[in-house]
C-alpha cells in the first residue's frame, strides 16, 4: 500500500532549533508497524488508530518522541 507518512520529531530547542521537525514524504510497504521498527531498531512501539484512519506509531529516539503517521494515499 502507498501511504502518505508523517515523521514528527521533538527536539531540544537549544541553537534555535524548532520544537518539532516534520518530514513528509510517500512510502509504499505492506505494513507500517514492520517499517518503522526497522528504521527504529531496538526501540519501544505505542500503536494507535486515528479517529480519521490515520495509523501512529509513537517510539523515543535519544530521550525524544518521535511519531510516524501512517495515511493512505
Amino acid at each position: 500500500m502507498t501511504y502518505e507518512l508523517v515523521i514528527k520529531e521533538h527536539q531540544p530547542t537549544c541553537g534555535g532549533k524548532e520544537p518539532m521537525k516534520a518530514t513528509i514524504k510517500t512510502v509504499t510497504v505492506d505494513d507500517p508497524i514492520a517499517y518503522v521498527k526497522s528504521v527504529e531498531s531496538g526501540s519501544e512501539f505505542e500503536v494507535t488508530h486515528a479517529e480519521d484512519g490515520t495509523l501512529i506509531v509513537a517510539t523515543t529516539r535519544n530521550g525524544y518522541e518521535v511519531y510516524y503517521e501512517f495515511t493512505e494515499d
